[in-house]
């Protein structure tokens, strides 16, 4: 008998001719009921989307019904159905689940304002769920069995997380016995090589003479023999199929895995992309590819085969590039204040703009273009070698100072200046010696050899010529002070 209830749950028909009934249960899968009847214009008209019926003891959502005109003139109505919880898909969480409390909170919390109610809940400690938006109730409650390992059981609108469904209860499925057909399906697509057996039996538990023994539910551990295919193997009851009608003929499938915590809806809504729909704030479209827009339209970030930016956005819609790869062009810019925190920068590095601050180290490669010093105290820039068209800062230390590398060139160190012409031979020197204490200029010949100074010492300067020494004016050259000619061989007067 199966009774039919509209949405408020108050009975409207009571159908008892009625063929082709199966309700069929997966362990943590789907849970269905169809059936088929001649149409009757009483009770027929009740077969409506979202009705309800009961079968079992159980109530199942109507989904689907198909009516159909046979040669003799009778239609025919087939009718899919659900167990009350498919209601829970329509339940979502649009901004997701992300909860982390033992199940029968986290359960809750998934059922309120569902009209659904938990039950038995046989695992106790915390988990994390961590589901993006979009996600449903039913999904919620898939994941919660996921993470702790569990199985669910629907019954009417009680949902309940029990550790395992099911027992070892010694039944065998024996060919010669109770066993009709068999079908052994072996699959090592994934990687793992998983069983699974799919069985007609003929349920002895029904049969007078029988009657308490034989029984089996879904999720009991049971043997399979059959001597002739070579199988003696205990494996659990993972799906199971039978006609409330007429409970002999069933079919079962026995296996040494779960196949997959979601069934086919949640999996289609979780799992698959559509085309420049919203995931979390991200996208896929085919104008930036992957896209990733912060809630307040602050930052946005692109990324494809032939950029990745990441931007500042003025929470308006608008958005600048902070950051700018074009690796096909070899083109990377930054915009914006470059600190280093720690560690080092290495390889080629062109300022696109912006400020350097921080501390920049660089252990191998080249620093290009302009470099500005900070404006935080302490800010440094140490490496190997920096080129470039302008350095601008307040103090510029180091060990030597060049103009060039070789040839005509300037320079400076600790000990002075020196001057270089084109043949890379030193010509002039500037400096000090603190221990003659004098500070003056050194020149010299094409050959590198001195030819005179000029220095100062205590309170007198000297002009020494290592060879001759030839002063003239081409104006009037005037003396003053005392001229002393005491040690001195004076011709020409």
């Amino acid at each position: 008998m199966i009774t039919i209830f509209d949405t408020s749950l108050r009975p409207v028909a009571i159908l008892e001719d009625y063929y082709a009934d199966e309700i069929s249960e997966q362990i943590n899968g789907s849970y269905t009921f169809k059936f088929s009847i001649l149409m009757n214009d009483d009770k027929s008209r009740y077969i409506a989307i979202n009705n309800i019926v009961e079968a079992e003891g159980q109530y199942f959502n109507i989904i689907h019904h198909r009516r159909s005109r046979s040669d003799n003139g009778e239609i025919l109505i087939a009718v899919n159905c659900e167990q009350v919880s498919y209601n829970l898909l329509y339940h979502v969480f649009e901004g997701g689940f992300i909860h982390t409390n033992t199940p029968w909170v986290l359960m809750n919390m998934a059922l309120e304002g569902t009209g659904f109610m938990v039950g038995a809940v046989q695992h106790h400690q915390y988990v994390s769920i961590d589901l993006k938006e979009g996600i449903n109730a039913r999904g919620v409650l898939m994941e919660i069995a996921a993470q702790t390992g569990c199985e669910l059981y629907f019954d009417k609108y009680t949902v309940s997380l029990l550790a395992r469904r099911g027992q070892d209860r010694g039944v065998q499925f024996r060919l010669g016995k109770n066993l009709k057909g068999i079908v052994k399906d072996v699959n090592g697509q994934s990687g793992e090589v998983l069983t699974a057996y799919e069985i007609d039996v003929v349920e002895l538990n029904t049969l007078p003479e029988f009657e308490g023994l034989e029984y089996f539910e879904l999720g009991d551990t049971v043997d399979i023999i059959d001597e002739e295919l070579g199988i003696n193997e205990q494996q659990r009851i993972i799906e199971y199929s039978y006609s409330p009608k007429r409970r002999i003929n069933s079919k079962v499938t026995i296996a040494n895995y779960i196949e997959g915590i979601q069934d086919a809806i949640y999996r289609i809504q979780t799992t698959t992309v559509n085309k420049d729909k919203y995931y979390y704030g991200t996208r896929i479209g085919p104008e930036n590819g992957f896209e990733s827009i912060r809630w307040d339209n602050r930052a946005r970030t692109i990324m494809n085969a032939d950029e990745f930016r990441m931007q500042k956005g003025d929470g308006s819609g608008s958005f600048t590039d902070a950051l700018f790869f074009d690796p096909r062009n070899d083109v990377y810019k930054f915009n914006g204040e470059l600190q280093a925190a720690s560690g080092t920068f290495t390889g080629d590095l062109s300022a696109a703009g912006g400020t350097f601050s921080g501390m920049l180290t660089a252990a191998s490669g080249t620093f290009t273009g302009t470099v500005t010093a900070g404006t935080i105290d302490g800010s440094y820039i140490y490496g190997g070698q920096i080129y470039g068209t302008y350095i601008e800062g307040a103090d510029i230390l180091g060990s030597r100072i060049r103009t060039r590398a070789y040839n005509s060139r300037v320079e400076l160190d600790v000990d002075g200046m020196e001057f270089y012409d084109d043949n890379n031979v030193r010509r002039v020197t500037l400096g000090t010696h603190p221990g003659a204490n004098i500070s003056g200029h050194t020149y010299y010949n094409n050959y590198g050899q001195s030819q005179g100074l000029i220095y100062a010492i205590d309170d007198s300067l000297h002009l020494i010529g290592s060879n001759e020494l030839f002063l003239r004016g081409h104006g009037k050259i005037s003396v003053q002070g005392v001229i002393d000619f005491s040690d001195a061989t004076v011709i020409g007067l």
